[in-house]
């Protein structure tokens, strides 16, 4: 049987949708707010309760997955895609969790391509910073690039943390505004610094913002010290059990809390989608129901999840 990546795909977003349009709320005179994976998803378009049911906007949550929404004024239809680009080179399997540590695989055209699909206003520079910080650290850059874009939503921001802040994975950003006076525990003072009222940490430039979230991977997968010649500009390094993270999956309510499925959805959701083009690259349908597989656990995870409160 030949999966269909885009009704698959269209399914779990209605199973997602379904849940939310069923969960009941105490008082219909308050706002609606849309979580996804903990973070505030943000919409020009209200959602709404009418005669009792929760009405979200498809286009803000399918493009918080990660996927293209487009309207089709001839025939006044939805379509909703994956995000897609060409991409060469081998695949990884499905069935692997990748390491944290490693070489990138995604080159920085790619990843651009990828990531202006998803917003055209998104940082250019970005995809190249991730990829040379992330190799002087040995740290995998071309997912760490996902992981930026699943934490801002694709580079849209909408919630705690603003675009100025250069803070692409929310260092810091633990809910509760910061005061000015926070230890940046042997941080670069000149390239990271907080402020009252903000929340999260600022960060000079958009390199310092990337090579604090690389520095936060490494002390997450590694015991080393900082490679010569660095300086710590993460104010959060020296709170990380050293070393307790070796894959992307070990991040699971380690870097977000509850946090379940959180590694495994920076692979699923963000980067094997660049792998899914298929003018360089076709899915073996065995590769295809490996993804789908991935996707129901996840799904199911988040149900029993969402039972439990």
């Amino acid at each position: 049987m030949r999966v269909n990546k885009f009704a698959a795909g269209f399914a779990v977003l209605a199973l997602v949708l379904g849940l939310l349009l069923i969960q009941p709320l105490a008082l219909a005179q308050r706002a609606v707010t849309i979580f996804l994976d903990g973070r505030e998803i943000r919409s020009d378009v209200a959602p709404v309760i009418i005669d009792g049911r929760t009405m979200v906007p498809i286009r803000a949550i399918s493009e918080g997955l990660g996927m293209a929404v487009e309207w089709d004024d001839k025939n006044y239809r939805v379509l909703i895609s994956s995000a897609t680009v060409p991409v060469s080179g081998t695949i990884p399997s499905f069935a692997d969790n990748l390491d944290i540590r490693g070489q990138a695989v995604l080159s920085a055209e790619q990843l651009e391509a990828l990531m202006i699909k998803n917003n055209p206003d998104a940082p250019r520079e970005l995809p190249e910073l991730y990829l040379s910080i992330g190799a002087e650290y040995g740290i995998r850059g071309d997912i760490a690039f996902c992981q930026a874009a699943k934490e801002t939503g694709w580079w849209r921001f909408g919630g705690l943390v603003q675009p100025y802040q250069n803070n692409y994975c929310g260092l810091a950003a633990t809910g509760q505004a910061a005061t000015g006076a926070e230890d940046l525990r042997g941080a670069d003072p000149g390239r990271v610094r907080f402020e009252n009222g903000v929340h999260g940490a600022i960060f000079s430039s958009p390199a310092a913002g990337v090579e604090a979230h690389i520095q936060h991977l490494y002390a997450y997968a590694c015991k080393n010290t900082l490679p010569s010649g660095k300086s710590l500009v993460d104010p959060r390094f020296v709170l990380i059990t050293r070393g307790i993270a070796a894959q992307w999956s070990d991040l699971n309510g380690r870097w977000a809390v509850p946090g379940v499925g959180y590694g495994e959805s920076i692979l699923t959701d963000y980067y094997y989608k660049a792998f899914t083009s298929t003018s360089n690259y076709a899915l073996s349908e065995q590769e295809q129901l490996k993804r789908l597989q991935m996707e129901n656990q996840l799904l199911k995870q988040e149900i029993n999840r969402l039972k439990a409160i």
